[in-house]
């Protein structure tokens, strides 16, 4: 009987507990880790409480700060938010919006602009250097066709150089084989003329013999001829 009574309040004690725990979770509506801003109020207190009785744990929130909602009273008239430094506490609803403060706005559009003027800036930069870059990759370009044009006109000189060389070389070879030819002819020529003064001068000593033998028969040979005077006389 006592376990059943005890049971029974158990029970009772139980189901008293899950109403009032669902009665909290219905009044706090708690929200997944989404972010909230200041409204555009300079300064806003954080409280450790739903009321202005309650501890304030952060003197003054400015306007733009960003805050993580926790979650919502049931009145949704106080939030409980948590900072970026991690302070967690509750503030009232209607100094939060789902944006960031038009201040906020306008400081966050200023920065951005200073920094797109800075990349405008910097941009303009990179484009006169590769401006520059191309202009002179463009004068090289120019002056290697230039060079190019050039060598190519040296090559085509030298070429027809080569050519007459090559031409003038072979009319050199011609030519000394023709000097050759006439050098040989010369040699063949001086030969039989040496070959006919060496036969003139044999046939002048025979004929200057045969006169000197024709001379010395003629001496012997008339004197026996004639007769002697003495002969006659007699």
């Amino acid at each position: 009987m006592i376990v059943k009574l005890l049971s029974t309040h158990l029970l009772s004690f139980t189901l008293a507990s899950l109403v009032a725990f669902s009665s909290l979770f219905a009044s706090s509506q708690v929200y997944s880790q989404e972010t909230r801003y200041i409204r555009d109020t300079l300064f806003v207190p954080l409280r450790s409480g739903q009321s202005y009785k309650h501890r304030i744990v952060h003197k003054g929130l400015v306007s733009g700060t960003p805050l993580t909602l926790l979650e919502v009273s049931e009145d949704e008239d106080y939030s409980r938010v948590k900072t970026q430094d991690g302070i967690e506490g509750w503030i009232q609803t209607q100094y939060l919006s789902d944006e960031p403060s038009a201040r906020s706005q306008l400081e966050s559009l200023n920065l951005q602009n200073a920094k797109l003027k800075t990349q405008s800036s910097e941009l303009k930069k990179e484009l006169n250097e590769i401006n520059n870059k191309y202009k002179a990759a463009k004068a090289a370009v120019a002056q290697l066709s230039k060079s190019q044009q050039n060598s190519e006109q040296e090559l085509a000189e030298i070429k027809a150089i080569s050519a007459n060389a090559i031409r003038l070389n072979s009319e050199n070879q011609t030519l000394l084989q023709q000097t050759q030819e006439l050098q040989n002819k010369v040699d063949m020529l001086t030969t039989d003329n040496q070959h006919l003064n060496d036969k003139l001068d044999n046939d002048a000593f025979l004929n200057g013999a045969f006169a000197v033998l024709i001379g010395v028969f003629i001496t012997l040979l008339v004197p026996r001829l004639w007769p002697s005077k003495s002969s006659e006389w007699a």
